[in-house]
């Protein structure tokens, strides 16, 4: 049996490619005022910038094509504030590309440049977007997240959550709201249910003409102590997880990374998906520097299945077992028990969860 070392400090680096569905800022917001020269030559700057490193070469001209049609025609000169001009431009891209992923957005104070957080520390107090552990009847684990926030400060919880579920019969794993976020998180959490490293999905870069494969991992994980003889948690029961049933919940706010990690585990048929089909976002984002301050956050690579070659940009990721998403974590667990009950020693009770379960069907 494969040794697994279990370690409460991961210090796994920060991946450099993030995806994530990015939010509105809440509250008021500070006027940032522009001139119409400034206008321009944003505008310019963008386009050219499109035009380079958009994923979807066949799309990039167009862009680059609309956004100086626009500006020819004057459409950009009623904009004295930057904000308001970073949201046209941001409606304007998604609309043209059908990419979800595009968001522009103005300089900070002082000039501050808007770039990807180095730290997570600010939502530390919101438990990294954690939201429960559960035991079901039947003796299933589920587990509730919103965000692949980084493993070097989600880490730990990850690996607690897989220590809760390492008992259990099958595992479900609820997407529904998760936003996404970092693809170092997909290949750790994957990497507790593949029997083996695993090809997940290749990215391509266009403006570099490059790909690079995403792997999942083996967790090390290990209790730290002063003294090395105590707290040593015993880790083999982790080795179920690659071999028990697993079900993911989605619905059409699951995004980006939470799409990546439903996909790759789908397209390996280790994975089985219940809910609404997803959100749609297959492309990598990373923020480009633009004239007068601006932040263009321009998807820039492809993710695509090293099986199938397929993406779930624009198409999202099918659902296995398809159903409204509120109700999906009740149709996951009807399809776990009854493939439970068909081992020889399943839990004798598993009829009446299932007549439970049953019992509460949507009207």
């Amino acid at each position: 049996m494969r040794k697994i070392i279990v370690t409460a400090l991961l210090t796994l680096c920060i991946g450099l490619i993030y995806g994530q569905r990015m939010g509105m800022q809440s509250g008021p917001i500070e006027p940032k005022p522009i001139e119409l020269n400034e206008v321009h030559k944003m505008v310019k700057d963008l386009a050219d910038s499109i035009a380079v490193n958009y994923i979807i070469g066949e799309k990039a001209p167009m862009l680059k094509k609309n956004l100086l049609k626009e500006l020819r025609k004057g459409n950009f000169d009623r904009f004295k504030e930057k904000n308001a001009l970073a949201n046209h431009l941001s409606d304007l891209l998604v609309t043209w590309s059908n990419d979800k992923h595009f968001r522009i957005m103005a300089a900070e104070p002082a000039g501050k440049r808007l770039m990807m957080p180095s730290s997570y520390d600010h939502i530390a107090k919101d438990n990294y977007s954690f939201k429960k552990m559960e035991h079901l009847n039947g003796n299933i684990a589920y587990i509730k997240f919103n965000r692949f926030i980084p493993p070097s400060y989600s880490g730990g919880l990850i690996t607690s959550a897989m220590l809760f579920a390492a008992n259990s019969d099958a595992v479900i794993i609820d997407l529904r709201n998760n936003i996404g976020g970092s693809p170092d998180t997909v290949a750790m959490l994957a990497g507790f249910f593949m029997k083996e490293p695993m090809l997940l999905t290749v990215n391509y870069t266009r403006a570099t003409d490059t790909k690079r494969e995403a792997w999942s991992t083996i967790a090390d994980v290990r209790i730290n102590s002063t003294d090395p003889s105590n707290f040593i948690i015993p880790t083999t029961t982790l080795e179920r997880l690659k071999n028990i049933p697993l079900y993911i919940l989605t619905g059409d706010h699951t995004f980006s990374a939470a799409e990546m990690f439903s996909f790759s585990l789908q397209g390996h048929k280790r994975a089985t998906i219940v809910g609404k089909n997803t959100y749609g976002g297959g492309h990598g984002i990373r923020p480009f520097e633009m004239a007068q301050g601006f932040t263009a956050f321009i998807p820039f690579t492809r993710y695509y299945h090293p099986v199938s070659n397929e993406s779930w940009e624009v198409v999202g990721v099918k659902p296995d077992i398809p159903c409204d998403a509120a109700d999906a974590k009740r149709v996951a667990q009807i399809s776990i028990l009854k493939e439970l009950q068909k081992k020889p020693k399943h839990d004798s009770k598993i009829p009446d969860y299932l007549k439970e379960l049953e019992a509460q069907s949507p009207k």
